[in-house]
C-alpha cells in the first residue's frame, strides 16, 4: 500500500489514521482472547484449532492495520484511543469462557457492520483500492469468525445468559465507537447511526 496517503485528500488521511488505532487495538485484543480460549480445557482439540486459527487471523489483521497507519498522519489523540480500547477488551473478560466467546462473536459482528460502512460505494476510501481490499479482507474475515464463535458459544451455553451478556457488550462497545464519531463523520459514515447499530445485539443473533 504505498500511495495511501497520496490518494486521499487532508481530512480523509487524518480521519482513517485517527480510527486505525482503534480497530488495530481491538485486532490485537482479539487475537489475545481466542488464543487464551483456544487454550482453555474446556474445548475439544477441533475447537482449540479453530479459535487458534482465529488467532492468527486477528494478528495478520492487526499488523496490516499497523502498516497502513505507517503511511499515514499521525494520528490524533492516540493514547486516549487505545487506552479506551484497551480497557473495553479487559471488560470482555470473565470466568465463563462461553459468555467470553458469546461477547467476542458479538463485538466481530459488529466490526463487520463498521467495515461494510467505512468501505461503501460513494465513501471515501474508494479512492484508494488498496485500502479498500484490506478492509474487506478483514471483513471477510471477522465474518467467518462470527459464525464459528457463534455457533461454538450457542453449542455449549445457554442462549438466555449468552444473549444478555452479548447485548452488555454490544452496548459497552457504542460507547467506544462514538470516541470515533468526528472521524467516521469525515468519512461519510454517520456516526449517530453507527452508534446506535453497533450498541444493539441483533435479534436472534444468540
Amino acid at each position: 500500500m504505498p500511495t495511501v496517503a497520496a490518494q486521499f485528500d487532508d481530512k480523509t488521511s487524518q480521519a482513517l489514521a485517527n480510527l486505525l488505532p482503534l480497530l488495530a487495538c481491538g485486532e490485537e485484543a482479539a487475537a489475545l482472547a481466542f488464543g487464551r480460549l483456544g487454550r482453555n480445557s474446556r474445548f475439544d482439540i477441533c475447537i482449540a484449532r479453530s479459535l487458534n486459527l482465529i488467532e492468527a487471523e486477528e494478528n495478520v489483521h492487526e499488523e496490516l492495520l499497523t502498516m497502513m497507519a505507517t503511511l499515514l498522519p499521525p494520528p490524533q489523540n492516540v493514547q486516549a484511543s487505545r487506552r479506551a480500547a484497551r480497557e473495553f477488551h479487559l471488560q470482555l473478560l470473565g470466568k465463563c469462557p462461553i459468555k467470553h466467546l458469546a461477547r467476542i462473536a458479538a463485538i466481530d459482528a459488529a466490526v463487520c457492520t463498521i467495515f461494510a460502512r467505512l468501505t461503501a460505494s460513494g465513501r471515501p476510501l474508494q479512492r484508494d483500492p488498496s485500502v479498500i481490499a484490506t478492509l474487506r479482507g478483514i471483513h471477510r474475515d471477522e465474518a467467518r469468525h462470527v459464525r464459528i464463535s457463534r455457533m461454538i458459544a450457542l453449542r455449549h451455553g445457554k442462549p438466555m445468559a449468552l444473549r444478555d451478556s452479548a447485548a452488555e457488550a454490544r452496548e459497552a462497545l457504542g460507547k467506544l465507537v462514538a470516541l470515533g464519531a468526528a472521524a467516521f463523520d469525515d468519512l461519510m459514515v454517520d456516526p449517530e447511526q453507527l452508534v446506535r447499530d453497533v450498541s444493539c445485539l441483533p435479534n436472534g443473533f444468540l
